[in-house]
């Protein structure tokens, strides 16, 4: 039976209808394209925000302090030497914050700012890798402050948050800051950043030394310390060994502060699963609907084959070596265009969300997936014509 299946199996590809072949072919190569382009790009879009969220907004660990009398953290060039000495630290860097409101011609904001050592910031985060004016602040700068461009506005109104900011802030402006505590200094802008990461766009960075001099209880204490770590992959030996420096920390990793992101990232998966369904069905129904016509055209055609002693298996498994076939070259040619083409183009173009730019990943396991699903569908859809057919009474079949 296996002998005479592959018989008929490369006789009706052979001598079969060339469109009808080459349409399904066309169809499931599409359909793994959508297998592959859906899932590649909402893991790029995961990779992104998480990317970004980790190297401009929390560094992959957030110490702070656990106790409801003081909200800061003490000794706190104690505490770095300590937790960069753990193993599986790279840098730690403390910071300080303070609400604020500025204003500049008429306008105001609100913001959060930052009091930063720029050189162990430097080694936690990129915020200076995104500088679109000015530069970055150094340890002696006094006066001085770094914005984020959803602060600063820097005259682009199609900022999402343009309207709530100061609009047209440069570097080299001065602006008016009024601190939370009361105190109120002018600072000259000395560079503008644009992480395209909302959460950091709306931040302010002056100089720890500076922000001393705003807030004399904070020297050598700080707010937070954020740690960034050899491999943010396996966290919980580190936040282990930091909570054993001290019983009133408050230790929390990336995926904690993910909030939004989080949500974002369960709305992308569910949509992930609906288009992946839908495309199954699509390549279900396409592979069904042709195998049906295709079958129904040879109803009498296998009448005949049953009649001279042909097994009703073996003409089953003709199709679903037909099917398995086509269902191959799709794969492969989905793979190839998606590889070669589509993810190259993509990488040249590609997607900008309001955490950047957005790039295609697609693993051996999403090649993997597209395959089975491709495989598993064109068999189960290439079997229920088949075995209707076969399954009928012999003169029916032959007599129509």
């Amino acid at each position: 039976s296996l002998r005479v299946a592959l018989l008929l199996g490369l006789t009706s590809i052979t001598r079969g209808n060339r469109g009808v072949i080459i349409l399904t072919i066309m169809i499931l190569t599409l359909v793994g394209l959508n297998l592959l382009f859906v899932p590649s790009l909402l893991a790029g879009l995961v990779s992104g925000s998480n990317d970004k969220l980790i190297t401009t907004y929390s560094g992959d660990i957030v110490i702070m302090s656990g106790s409801d009398k003081t909200p800061l953290l003490d000794d706190v060039r104690n505490m770095l030497l300590r937790v960069t000495g753990i193993l599986g630290v790279a840098a730690a860097t403390p910071r300080n914050s303070l609400l604020s409101q500025m204003s500049f011609e008429g306008n105001r904001a609100t913001a959060t700012v930052y009091g930063i050592q720029p050189d162990s910031e430097r080694q936690v985060f990129k915020v200076d890798k995104y500088l679109t004016e000015g530069s970055y602040l150094v340890p002696e700068d006094r006066d001085q402050i770094l914005l984020g461009i959803q602060l600063a506005g820097a005259g682009r109104p199609n900022l999402e948050f343009y309207s709530r900011s100061l609009q047209n802030v440069h570097a080299g402006d001065r602006i008016k800051v009024t601190f939370g505590n009361g105190v109120q200094k002018d600072f000259t802008v000395k560079g503008i950043f644009y992480a395209e990461f909302i959460q950091t766009d709306l931040q302010a960075f002056i100089t720890e030394t500076e922000f001393e001099s705003i807030m004399p209880e904070a020297k050598n204490r700080a707010a937070y310390i954020h740690v960034k770590t050899v491999d943010d992959k396996n966290l919980q030996p580190i936040v282990e060994q930091i909570s054993n420096l001290g019983s009133d920390l408050k230790i929390i990793t990336w995926s904690d502060n993910a909030g939004i992101m989080r949500s974002m990232t369960d709305s992308f998966n569910a949509i992930k699963t609906i288009l992946s369904i839908v495309n199954i069905l699509v390549a279900g129904f396409t592979v069904f609907i042709l195998t049906y016509i295709d079958v129904t055209s040879r109803r009498k055609q296998i009448g005949i084959q049953r009649a001279i002693g042909i097994t009703s298996s073996a003409i089953t498994l003709a199709y679903l070596m037909r099917a398995v076939f086509l269902a191959l070259l799709g794969t492969i040619l989905a793979g190839l265009i998606f590889l070669k083409v589509v993810t190259p183009i993509e990488a040249l173009y590609p997607f900008h969300f309001p955490f950047g730019a957005v790039y295609l990943q697609a693993g051996p396991a999403d090649l993997a997936g597209m395959a089975i699903i491709l495989l598993g569908v064109s068999l189960v859809a290439a079997f229920l014509p088949v075995r209707g057919v076969t399954r009928m009474r012999l003169m029916d079949a032959i007599w129509g």
